[in-house]
């Protein structure tokens, strides 16, 4: 212990202060709410503290080698009870540097092709019991939507905190900096010229797409981001293939699966969360705040997964959605094979749920928790075949566009759930305004879901742009999502679709050329130019 560091030491002693039977299991029952008015002492096995008006200073400390601990909490958490967790986040900020930091870390995952099959979003047959937990003590979003229908252009815009319109990127091809995003401040970018250290894990602009400027450390633990076999061949797993195979009904490689005899950890998700764990043991001995984004790859393609989560979802005890009128079962994915490809999704959606969890339990083992916002999402939709027996991504229907979305801040109980329509466009607003920051130089375009973490049900201007195109620079495609309907136009600005999901959920009756909703379609038809006028001229 002679050359452990102050943290250590600290956590050590306050191990030790737990397990005294006359300390701190005496205290914790006590609200500091409580006694804010008083002035009297709390003896906590090694160190002494006085509670007055509701902050807690030190009195004495029987350890000469840890700082001397002045833990002060703000009004909300004043009402908080004193836990192990939040006494050892406050003594890891102490040993990282004096005072707890003003600022909060933040923790910002994002989920390769994550739709909102989420338990804690009303999915019962999917099992996420570590990103429910996170949404108990968070907001959870059920009208989330991402700005492309696609990976790189809606990463490129909800990091930019440009719409697509703006950025101009509408395929796989252009780079972070090129043409109008060459002076573009970079979310992470932001928060590293503000003094925030940077890292992140793995996918988190895109492939071959990441942007230095933004990374105090920047990994990707298998050298480079792929999805293809070549994640099998890396850790010598392909000879414990246990059972392989597609369904080319979906269109091209769409299904691809692979049931392995593997362990969590071996695959690339478990070894970049690992990853994690351990950079967030070190940045929590850092004085800086931090900002670490975790690119999780599943459920995207291939689903390659261990054997046990696919026995956790039996085909043909999978409920799909009822089939369109014109459902035609001879060019159609067969009704067995939709089974299991749904089932395949959910058992890669529960792998990467035990990885979301295992990144929870790093930030609790370092005592951080109650210190850092999580930002959890999917970086687009993703179908499963209820519409037009289509999978994936890719349209301006409503499936490619949604996505989950739960913020948890810190010292905040809440579990509530916002209808709200709201944009991935609005998290680099909103982490700008949870984290004190100033507004970048080049200007956002989102808002603050500040107004709705607090109160989930406040006013809130019910729209989403989203954009699909085949070429970049051009007009793509655009879809206006309100409360209650869905309007898109084609790339010339035809109107294409609309869709009233008050009477259409799964959206099969396409009202666009119908005469008695002509008067709903102009008016629709004229937000949707309002809101694209508003994401060219970046505001």
């Amino acid at each position: 212990m002679r050359n452990a560091s102050p943290f250590r030491l600290c956590e050590v002693g306050v191990t030790r202060v737990f397990r005294l039977r006359r300390s701190y299991a005496s205290v914790s029952p006590v609200s500091i709410d409580k006694r804010r008015n008083n002035d009297e002492n709390l003896i906590c096995g090694a160190i002494t503290f006085r509670i007055h008006h509701g902050a807690m200073t030190p009195l004495g400390c029987s350890w000469p080698t840890v700082p001397k601990l002045i833990v002060c909490w703000a009004a909300n958490f004043m009402t908080e009870r004193l836990t192990r967790r939040t006494f050892l986040g406050g003594a890891a900020a102490v040993a990282r540097g004096g005072a707890p930091p003003t600022r909060p870390n933040v923790l910002f995952v994002s989920v390769d092709d994550l739709n909102p099959a989420l338990h804690c979003l009303g999915n019962a047959q999917v099992q996420t019991p570590h990103i429910d937990g996170l949404a108990s003590r968070g907001v959870r979003f059920r009208s989330a939507y991402a700005n492309y229908a696609s990976c790189l252009p809606s990463r490129i815009s909800f990091l930019s905190g440009w719409h697509p319109e703006r950025t101009g990127v509408m395929t796989f091809t252009p780079r972070p900096r090129d043409r109008q995003l060459k002076d573009v401040v970079y979310l992470p970018q932001h928060f590293r010229n503000n003094g925030y250290t940077t890292a992140r894990i793995d996918k988190v602009f895109h492939i071959g797409a990441d942007e230095p400027s933004c990374w105090d450390v920047s990994e990707e633990p298998l050298g480079r981001v792929t999805y293809t076999p070549r994640e099998i061949e890396h850790q010598n797993l392909a000879s414990r293939v246990l059972e392989q195979g597609t369904f080319p009904k979906c269109g091209g490689e769409k299904g691809n699966y692979a049931v392995l005899n593997a362990a969590d950890g071996e695959l690339i998700d478990g070894i970049n969360t690992r990853r994690a764990g351990q950079l967030l043991e070190r940045l929590a001995r850092e004085a800086r705040p931090f900002f670490l984004a975790v690119g999780l790859r599943r459920p995207h393609l291939p689903r390659i997964l261990p054997k046990k989560y696919f026995d956790l979802y039996r085909p043909e005890s999978i409920q799909l959605p009822p089939q369109p009128p014109n459902f035609d079962p001879a060019t159609w994915v067969s009704r067995e094979d939709h089974r299991r490809i749904v089932a395949h999704y959910y058992a890669a959606v529960t792998y990467m749920d035990a990885r979301a969890g295992e990144l929870l339990q790093s930030l609790d083992h370092v005592g951080l928790r109650e210190n850092t916002i999580v930002v959890l999402f999917g970086d687009q939709g993703y179908a499963l075949g209820e519409r037009d027996n289509h999978y994936g991504k890719g349209t301006l229907g409503e499936r490619s566009f949604a996505v989950p979305l739960i913020v948890a801040e810190p010292g905040r109980r809440s579990g509530a759930v916002s209808s709200r329509v709201v944009e991935l466009l609005d998290l680099y607003p909103t982490l700008v305004d949870l984290c004190g920051l100033p507004q970048p130089a080049s200007g956002l375009q989102g808002r603050s879901l500040r107004p709705l973490l607090r109160n989930p049900r406040t006013p809130w201007e019910a729209r989403a742009l989203g954009a699909w195109g085949t070429k970049d620079y051009q007009r793509p495609g655009l879809s206006l999502r309100t409360e209650r309907y869905r309007y898109s136009e084609k790339d010339d600005g035809t109107p294409f679709e609309m869709f009233d999901y008050r009477n259409d959920p799964y959206e099969w009756r396409n009202l666009v050329g119908e005469n008695r909703w002509a008067k709903e379609r102009t008016r629709l038809a004229a937000l949707l130019r309002t809101a694209r006028a508003r994401a060219v001229a970046g505001l």
